[in-house]
């Protein structure tokens, strides 16, 4: 499944073992020279960040409000989205300034 924020600025994938974001980050760590533009957050907590490239794939646009999909609670609002694992608790916080996981 894929998804855009409201704002058009983040798109992700979500499937049911990791959840996988791709935005122009403010703040994202280099990774092969470059800054990154894609991090990933399994169900299990564990993160990498990446070079990604979504290409034009047709994702649902997300209001801001609070979702479920392929066991994922995902809550958007005008911040960010949050994706929390619903059988692990882990997740993450992803906005253009700040990505959190937990």
């Amino acid at each position: 499944m894929f998804i855009e924020t409201k704002s058009g600025k983040t798109r992700c994938q979500i499937d049911a073992d990791s959840v996988g974001c791709e935005a122009p980050f403010t703040n994202s760590p280099m990774t092969e020279g470059e800054h990154a533009n894609g991090v990933n957050v399994t169900a299990g907590g564990a993160v990498q960040w990446v070079l990604g490239n979504l290409g034009a794939i047709p994702a649902v646009t997300i209001d801001y409000r609070t979702y479920t999909a392929q066991g994922w609670t995902i809550t958007a609002s005008v911040d960010g989205t949050r994706f929390t694992n619903d059988r692990t608790g882990h997740g993450m916080f992803v906005s253009i300034d700040n990505v959190e996981t937990f």
